[in-house]
């Protein structure tokens, strides 16, 4: 037993031996020259203490090439007598200390080192150096410098491991189209092809340079179309060919169309809440119709949908085709699985991190408890959009515990709602306008110091122009003590200067101010009812106006109160294309009401907003007034007629001309009875990558009169016709109209083209 016992302590002596030798004791990096020693040791998986370990220092060495700063790294070990001292040789790449540029360069050299994404003081990285060359060498060749070359070098200096980094640039001749040919083409023109290309030939108005990614996406735009048009298995391909001489290009396109597919049969199954007549009545995909995928997935939408607004929203639809390969007829079966009603369990809002919550959720017209309905969701959307809070609402569900119940989740990306702008303007209405606005739209006045996110509107603006000076302070508050009521005050003072030729043959200045109150009687219908109180004075009246004229020269209280009844479909207040808005509106001045002018006025109007084809909208106008004394007085005051003519009634005519006259002074002195329409066909030119409209064209007809009596209401009519244009730009929008009169106003007016324009900052 001695011997055996003596055998196993020396194996085990041995054993304890050989792990001590193996065991790590230091882990050092040799080589470095920038980059942190603590850097590197934070990176390792060998630590001293731990036994040496091949696979472990293998990982250790991945690990340090991947931080990007060497070039090589290397392991050594040396045996010391308590254990194993492992380290790390590196060799750092070098840093850049300079970067030259050599060539015949058509950019700027700051152009091309930001392309070239290298900067001096970093490291080498030939990889990084690689990347940047190229990313010059396709900014060239889309600039028409097709035939670009760019190679990078770099010398290092062994001294200070320093590096010089040289780029060459040799851009070649820059090569233009000389024209396009279409081959292949049966179902439609070339030219009718050319239009979906943005490469285009050189000619007067386009450069007609060669830009190989422009083609490569217009080749896409082919197939799109094509495939749109029922030609499933269109085939595009390009060829590019030099002429002989000259830096020139031309381009061949060769299509082949195949067959057009069309509808064969149509089927739906699995419905068993929605009969199938309902469900054939909503697609666009019947038997003979051109197919397309694009069809198709409108009409995947219209059947999920219908399923939505009646809370199936959980419903699926599956489309199955059957291509008949002879015929090129396509069949399609709509696979429908119903599923349950869902129900809206609750309502999170996210996002608003100024506004709060009440605000959204008093603009929505889904609640917890009822089936999910995607009709009243979208209006929810839109209020929130009208609002003008937010620049964006998403909706989203998630599910619950509770079976069939889901949670609406209303996510919204808050814009800003207030500003302090001044700034200026040109119309010809207004001449010369300078303003100064403080507002706040989404004001709280009781959330210091902020104020804001209760919903409310502050404004208080300053306007000082060539004609007019207005001082203006407004509060809307529209919940009024947390109640569907609106309550808001106002109060402005307001002076018109006299201007001939904007018909204006006196002073006019307005000072008062105002109570209002409104509710939403349904969803579409509001009432309001407001009260003014405020002095008019008349003054600087032209001396050659008549007696009537220069009568109303002086100071008028008036005491006023109105209501009115608004009906609003409109999808968006601020850029309508859908929808109706239509109001009726009636004021009483004087009597029981105090003041020292007595009348009445009735006021309405109807506009109408309808899409089509896809990027127009038809817009029609009809508005109407009359306006009476009682009680003792002779006539209705100047300040309270109606008058028209100008750039927001009839266009083609001046500010305030179409209408009564002064008989002596030719000046305009307003009506009693007014009535004007117009037609306007608007459509979208240009659109920003949200969609939203940057340019829109328009052709109009405007037609209507003043009267002076209340009685001579509908005699006879002016009009005009003409084009206009609507830019929105950064500092606000922009309005151009050209109009033609087609009458001559009883040969006071020539019939002339009159131009009429509007540009100041958006509100």
């Amino acid at each position: 037993m001695g011997l055996i016992a003596t055998i196993a302590w020396v194996a085990a002596a041995r054993h304890v031996a050989a792990a001590d030798a193996r065991r790590v004791v230091a882990v050092e990096i040799k080589g470095l020259r920038t980059i942190a020693q603590e850097t590197c040791l934070a990176r390792l998986q060998t630590r001293p203490g731990m036994t040496y370990d091949e696979a472990t220092v293998s990982e250790d060495i991945r690990r340090l090439y991947n931080l990007g700063y060497f070039t090589d790294v290397q392991v050594a070990t040396d045996t010391l007598p308590e254990g194993l001292r492992v380290t790390f040789i590196v060799e750092e790449k070098p840093t850049i200390g300079k970067i030259e540029v050599e060539g015949d360069l058509k950019f700027t050299k700051a152009r091309i080192l930001h392309l070239l994404g290298v900067k001096e003081g970093e490291l080498l990285d030939s990889r990084k150096l690689k990347d940047g060359a190229d990313q010059i060498k396709a900014e060239y060749r889309r600039k028409g410098y097709s035939r670009a070359e760019v190679a990078t070098s770099s010398s290092v200096d062994p001294a200070t491991h320093t590096a010089t980094v040289y780029v060459v640039v040799d851009p070649g001749s820059r090569m233009r189209i000389k024209r396009i040919f279409i081959d292949g083409n049966l179902a439609y023109s070339d030219g009718r092809v050319l239009k979906l290309l943005k490469t285009k030939p050189k000619h007067l108005w386009h450069s007609g340079v060669y830009d190989e990614q422009v083609l490569e996406e217009d080749l896409e735009r082919i197939r799109a179309f094509y495939r749109q048009h029922g030609y499933q298995d269109i085939e595009v391909d390009h060829a590019v060919s030099a002429a002989p001489t000259g830096p020139w290009l031309y381009v061949n396109i060769k299509i082949n169309e195949g067959l057009q597919h069309r509808v064969g049969q149509v089927e739906v199954a699995g419905n068993q809440i929605v009969p199938n007549s309902e469900l054939l009545g909503l697609l666009t995909l019947k038997p003979g119709a051109v197919y397309s995928n694009e069809s198709l997935q409108a009409d995947l939408r219209a059947i999920k949908q219908y399923y939505g607004d009646r809370g199936y929203i959980n419903a699926t639809v599956m489309p199955q085709t059957h291509l008949n390969e002879p015929t090129k007829l396509v069949d399609l079966t709509f696979k429908i699985d119903e599923h349950e009603m869902a129900y809206v369990n609750r309502i999170d809002i996210r996002g608003n991190l100024r506004t709060q919550d009440v605000v959204v959720r008093r603009e929505l017209r889904i609640y917890p408890t009822e089936p999910f309905d995607g009709k009243k969701i979208r209006r929810s959307i839109e209020r929130l959009y009208n609002l003008g809070f937010f620049e964006e609402v998403n909706v989203d569900t998630k599910p619950t515990s509770k079976p069939g119940h889901s949670d609406l989740l209303i996510d919204v990306k808050e814009s800003k709602t207030g500003s302090f702008s001044f700034g200026g303007g040109f119309s010809s209405v207004d001449r010369v306008v300078g303003l100064v606005e403080l507002e706040q739209r989404n004001f709280d006045f009781r959330n210091w110091p902020t104020f804001v996110g209760a919903g409310q509107d502050l404004r208080a603006r300053v306007e000082v122009g060539t004609v007019r000076r207005y001082f203006d302070l407004s509060f809307t508050e529209p919940w009024f003590l947390g109640h569907p009521f609106s309550f808001g005050i106002d109060l402005y003072n307001r002076t018109r200067l006299r201007s001939s030729n904007l018909g204006l043959a006196f002073q006019e200045r307005r000072t008062g101010g105002g109570l209002r109150f409104g509710k939403e009687v349904t969803e579409n219908v509001r009432a309001d009812v407001n009260y003014q109180l405020y002095r008019t004075v008349i003054s600087d009246v032209d001396s050659a106006a008549s007696a009537d004229l220069k009568a109303e020269a002086g100071t008028n209280d008036i005491s006023e109160i109105g209501t009115s009844l608004t009906w609003d479909t409109r999808d968006n207040k601020f850029d309508p294309t859908k929808g109706v808005s239509a109001f009726i509106s009636g004021d009483l001045a004087g009597g029981v009401m105090g003041g020292n002018k007595d009348f009445y006025r009735f006021q309405s109007g109807i506009s109408t907003f309808t899409p089509h084809f896809k990027r127009f909208v038809f817009e029609g106008r009809i508005r109407g007034g009359i306006v009476n004394e009682y009680g003792g007085n002779s006539s209705v005051p100047i300040f309270e007629r109606f008058f028209a003519g100008g750039s927001n009634t009839i266009r083609g005519f001046r500010e305030r001309r179409v209408g009564p006259r002064d008989p002596l002074s030719n000046d305009p002195i307003g009506g009693e009875a007014m009535l004007i329409g117009s037609l306007e066909e608007v459509m979208t030119l240009f659109s920003d990558e949200h969609g939203k409209p940057i340019l829109k064209g328009s052709v109009f007809y405007d037609v209507g009169n003043v009267w002076r009596q209340a009685g001579d209401f509908g005699g006879s009519f002016e009009s005009g016709v003409g084009v206009g244009m609507r830019v929105n730009t950064p500092i606000g929008p922009v309005r151009l109209d050209v109009g033609f009169p087609l009458t001559t106003l009883g040969g006071t007016e020539r019939k002339r083209p009159r131009l009429h324009f509007n540009i100041s900052r958006s509100f």
